[in-house]
């Protein structure tokens, strides 16, 4: 990564609903920071939540602020 470039924060927001298959959302969310340091942007800033309830989801954006919200 370029040094002058500024690293982006980021929040997963996980949930896994009920009566479903197990979808290993936090071996996902250990994977994506794998990938990123192993393509040198070293440590970005994750942040994640899990079983977010709408309010959750709110109250998350406000506490981050984060820059990417992967859909």
């Amino acid at each position: 990564m370029n040094d002058s470039a500024a690293l982006k924060s980021i929040l997963l927001l996980a949930a896994n609903p009920k009566g479903t298959v197990s979808l290993r959302l936090q071996e996902e969310e250990r994977e994506i920071k794998e990938r990123l340091r192993l393509a040198g942007y070293g440590k970005v800033p994750v942040s994640s939540t899990g079983a977010p309830r709408p309010r959750d989801i709110q109250q998350a954006m406000l506490d981050f602020k984060p820059q990417i919200v992967p859909q």
